[in-house]
């Protein structure tokens, strides 16, 4: 099963699309707090993200920068490709709330630990939730398998969500993701759950520049056992800032 997953991942992963992209979109973030478990408390994370369509589905990745004083740079950086059900058959169905199914694969990687860098391969389903009220609204649901986890097979749950709104003339993005992962994703045989909302407040369009261009707000991080070790809940703000281009 594990070199099926692998095979899928890896496949969906190295073929490029043959087409030009439908959009684009990409943003650099630049985040700083307090209060990290394991290694250095506080920390400077440098992040970029970028999403594109395409004829028949949609990219997604981003990468983590941190310059740490324990173990030196340390980068982590998740891709994903999704196979939009809607595209390949032409009909644009829905399901009630649903308004497209794609197949996806996904891979994260880092360069730590040194002697063993740490891999995980995903294969499962995303339900596009999208609506008048979202930018994006999403539920992916896959199985998962880490690299130093061995013959188990996992389950990850990821709500990930853009939700823009208003007060007064100020303009907001509540933006973020939730991971919610069982027990056979780790070695310690403990569920965790990862969430990283953000709250974002649109300095361009508040200084009358370019709307959707720079914000500025906060991201709150909270890892209940982290890296799957019971007991270790992880509770992060940081200060952001994040330019979209």
């Amino acid at each position: 099963m594990f070199k099926a997953i692998k095979i899928l991942t890896l496949s969906l992963l190295l073929s490029p699309p043959c087409y030009s992209f439908d959009w684009a979109s990409s943003n650099i973030q630049v985040l700083y707090g307090g209060d990290f478990e394991f290694g250095d408390s506080d920390r400077t994370t440098f992040t970029v993200e970028h999403a594109n369509g395409w004829k028949y589905g949609q990219n997604f990745f981003f990468v983590d920068v941190a310059d740490r004083n324990d173990i030196g740079v340390e980068i982590y950086a998740e891709v994903y490709s999704y196979l939009s059900f809607n595209k390949l058959s032409g009909n644009n169905s829905s399901l009630g709330p649903i308004k497209d199914i794609s197949l996806f694969a996904g891979l994260n990687i880092s360069n730590k630990p040194e002697n063993d860098q740490f891999k995980a391969y995903l294969a499962g389903f995303s339900f596009d939730l999208a609506n008048e009220y979202f930018d994006y609204l999403q539920l992916d649901i896959a199985v998962y398998k880490s690299d130093d986890v061995n013959n188990k097979y996992g389950l990850q749950v990821t709500p990930v969500w853009s939700y823009p709104f208003a007060i007064g003339s100020a303009k907001f993005k509540f933006r973020g993701f939730t991971d919610f992962r069982t027990s056979n994703t780790n070695n310690s045989g403990n569920f965790h759950i990862l969430a990283q909302p953000q709250v974002l407040l649109d300095i361009g369009n508040l200084a009358g520049l370019k709307s959707d261009s720079v914000y500025i707000g906060t991201e709150y991080s909270y890892w209940h056992n982290k890296f799957g070790i019971k007991g270790v809940n992880e509770s992060v703000v940081q200060a952001m800032i994040i330019g979209f281009f």
